[in-house]
């Protein structure tokens, strides 16, 4: 664990793992045939997931729902609501259907006509990927909101 704080000096639990699993190297290992157009960016690193790279500087993992939620008040993260607004830099949590926030990542591009974000995430222990927005494991929810930082 690290120390990690909101812009508001409120704590943030956190993890940096040491291991990472024959689970995890096997799951890492099939994303290639289930997410063809996943660009792999990193390898793998039990050191952060997701939410370490979106608002810990790939320094740590951020597993708490009720620390994310404190992330995205304190530090005034507010919600971006029409896809056609998002810009690269923004973010995008990825909820469960009962609001759990299981994943987040950040928009490093906008593309096409459909105006389809390109999203950069961490995947577990596996790597990061560029991916399209709903490119990702399905584990991760189906409900997607974008932020931007105020501050």
């Amino acid at each position: 664990m690290i120390r990690l704080e909101t812009s508001k000096k409120t704590g943030i639990d956190n993890d940096q793992d040491s291991e990472i699993s024959t689970f995890q190297r096997n799951w890492s290992a099939e994303i290639p045939k289930l997410h063809p157009n996943a660009k792999p960016r990193t390898g793998m690193s039990s050191v952060y997931n997701c939410h370490g790279l979106t608002f810990a500087s790939r320094r740590t993992g951020v597993l708490d729902p009720a620390g994310l939620r404190r992330i995205l008040k304190d530090d005034q993260w507010e919600e971006v609501k029409d896809v056609r607004d998002v810009l690269p830099g923004d973010i995008v949590v990825y909820f469960s259907d009962e609001g759990d926030a299981n994943h987040s990542g950040i928009v490093v591009a906008c593309e096409g006509d459909l105006y389809l974000p390109i999203v950069c995430s961490k995947w577990g222990h596996a790597g990061e990927y560029l991916h399209q927005l709903s490119d990702c494991p399905s584990l991760y929810g189906p409900v997607k909101k974008f932020y931007r930082c105020r501050l």
